[in-house]
Formats: structure tokens, sequence, C-alpha cells
């Protein structure tokens, strides 16, 4: 909660999830890794020049082409750059996991159990 000009007391750019949420949401980003691979594997294939006949099949061979491996707005860039955000965002997820493990551990040392 913040008052009218006064900066935010909470770090809006973290955020919190329970451990066991957090470990679901790793393995579905892999999974989502593996498939943006497999879709940048087959836009590569598009990038080979087939040649389609004269004309506008070649207008459509080249377009292919472009779209696949282009510079600009390509399906590979595109692709490639989310695959580096999804592997961003799994190592902001270990980081927190790790946290979370290192707040367990050192709560689990301060309990003493003596005397039951």
């Amino acid at each position: 909660m913040t008052d009218v000009g006064t900066k935010p007391r909470f770090d809006v750019r973290a955020f919190a999830v329970a451990p066991e949420l957090a470990n679901d949401a790793y393995a579905q980003i892999t999974a989502l890794q593996d498939l943006v691979g497999e879709m940048v594997r087959e836009a590569k294939v598009l990038g080979r020049t087939v040649p389609l006949g004269g004309g506008y099949a070649d207008e459509i061979g080249r377009f292919m082409a472009e779209y696949g491996i282009g510079a600009d707005g390509s399906a590979v860039k595109a692709l490639t750059d989310f695959g580096r955000e999804l592997e961003g965002l799994k190592k902001r997820i270990a980081k927190a996991l790790g946290r979370y493990q290192e707040q367990d551990e050192a709560a689990a040392a301060g309990i003493d159990c003596v005397g039951g």
C-alpha cells in the first residue's frame, strides 16, 4: 500500500507462490520450452528455399523462406526470443525455490525438540 506521493513499500517486480506450485510451473515451462524448440526446428525448415516453380509459386517460396529465418520478424527469431524469456522465468523460479528451501532449513534448525 502506498500514500499519494510516496514510493511503494513492496517490490512489485517480485511475486510469491507456494513451492509446490512453483515446481509444477517449472515443469510446465520446461515442457513449453521443448515445444518451442520443436517449433524453431520446423520454422528453420521453412527457411529452406523450395523451388515451387515460377511466378506466384516463386513468391510463396521466397515468403516462406523469409518468414522462417529472415532477420526481422522471422518465426525463428521470435520463437528463440520467447525461449530465452522462458529460461529467464525458470531461473527466477529456481531462485525463489532456493530461498524457500533456505528458509525452511533455517526454521528447522531453530526448532529444539528436547523433552517431548
